[in-house]
């Protein structure tokens, strides 16, 4: 395997810079962008999805606020200053949210109260815009849809019974003389049929977003998934190392990468064919995944070619690791009579490399240097 041929796109590994946020090492790289990489793994990291939410909200506050001035220029009678007043308590309790997430503190009830707090100045924005005849009522669906596919199905569901009651709400507060509405006093029938119109497109987006979340989640999944072994593929890799270095170089802590390659492969499709060397690989996934500890990432890197990411570990744990990983796969991985032996390199950070691309290179050397003593081994970078 010559790394120097990998496509730059699979192996985008850049030096680490170093970021001082107490907290950094609970979210991924991918969780400190807007991207979708990160709202679709939200749900198994909550401190990711409410940095989503509390982030969204520094664009949807002044946006609300903006939409108000605007009304007010129109004509509508809305109290610009409530209005403005809401949307500095959400920014400002945005701010400490952020800082309380960066200094490791999050909670259940976070998210639940900044979703009623932005709540809460929808409704105020809504009651003063026309009530149910307001063109603003399917802001209400935004909020919906963002806890949605952040959270899941439970939130999306839960989302929508509050913006239902916050509507409700809406109506309790025009009947106290709170609010305008913008052409007279409409009909009881008519409230009516714009509130369980409104409703039933909560619950629609609710169970829209809830689908949309598993089903593009199963894809992002199935996208970082090698579909022979089960195991990591190189794009997953490549997140995982550039993370675990990242995070090592914040800490000064040891980032360990093994580099393994199956013996004789080419002898195993030759003597038994195409479908028995694939049948190999998945022993020897197998046979990893039950050799490696939980904190591991396995992945395949081609053809015949595993990596292992072996985060807060040293030379020595590393080197002990694998010769066990090489021993279980020479024990117990049998195929047809042809026992699989592997040829590891191993490479520390920061004493090897420091960037995951040196790393990977420095591993892969010294996984070549075993080649060519016969296989069987494992060599330190």
């Amino acid at each position: 395997m010559d790394t120097s041929e990998l496509n730059p796109l699979e192996l985008r590994m850049t030096k680490p810079a170093r970021e001082t946020s107490p907290a950094a090492d609970q979210d991924t790289p991918a969780s400190t962008r807007f991207s979708l990489d990160a709202w679709f793994a939200a749900p198994e990291n909550p401190i990711v999805a409410h940095r989503a939410v509390l982030r969204l909200t520094y664009v949807i506050a002044p946006a609300v606020v903006l939409m108000s001035a605007v009304a007010r220029l129109l004509g509508v009678a809305i109290p610009l200053w409530l209005i403005t007043f809401q949307g500095l308590v959400m920014l400002g309790a945005t701010w400490r949210q952020e800082r309380l997430l960066g200094l490791g503190v999050f909670t259940p009830w976070m998210p639940a109260a900044h979703l009623n707090l932005g709540l809460l100045m929808l409704t105020v924005w809504v009651a003063f815009s026309g009530g149910v005849q307001s063109p603003f009522v399917w802001v209400y669906a935004i909020a919906i849809a963002v806890y949605g596919i952040l959270w899941g199905n439970r939130w999306a569901l839960a989302t929508a019974t509050l913006c239902s009651l916050f509507l409700v709400g809406v109506l309790g507060l025009m009947q106290m003389g709170v609010g305008i509405a913008l052409i007279g006093e409409p009909s009881p029938l008519l409230i009516r049929v714009y509130l369980v119109s409104y409703i039933g497109m909560f619950y629609l987006v609710a169970v829209v977003a809830g689908v949309l979340r598993r089903q593009a989640g199963e894809i992002f999944r199935l996208a970082q998934t090698d579909p022979l072994t089960g195991l990591a593929n190189r794009r997953a890799l490549r997140q995982a190392l550039d993370r675990e270095v990242a995070r090592a170089a914040r800490y000064g802590n040891p980032c360990a990468v093994l580099v393994l390659e199956i013996d004789r492969f080419k002898t195993i499709n030759d003597r038994f064919g195409h479908l028995a060397g694939d049948e190999a690989l998945r022993r020897v996934a197998a046979t990893l995944g039950a050799s490696c500890r939980a904190s591991d990432l396995l992945a395949r890197f081609g053809g015949d070619e595993f990596v292992v990411v072996m985060p807060y570990t040293s030379l020595d744990e590393g080197r002990r690791v694998g010769d066990r990983i090489r021993r279980d796969i020479e024990e117990f991985t049998l195929l047809r009579g042809f026992h699989l032996t592997l040829s590891a390199g191993l490479a520390v950070y920061p004493d090897d490399g420091e960037t995951s691309r040196d790393l990977i290179e420095a591993a892969d050397h010294a996984m070549y240097r075993v080649k060519q003593r016969g296989g069987n081994g494992i060599e330190v970078a």
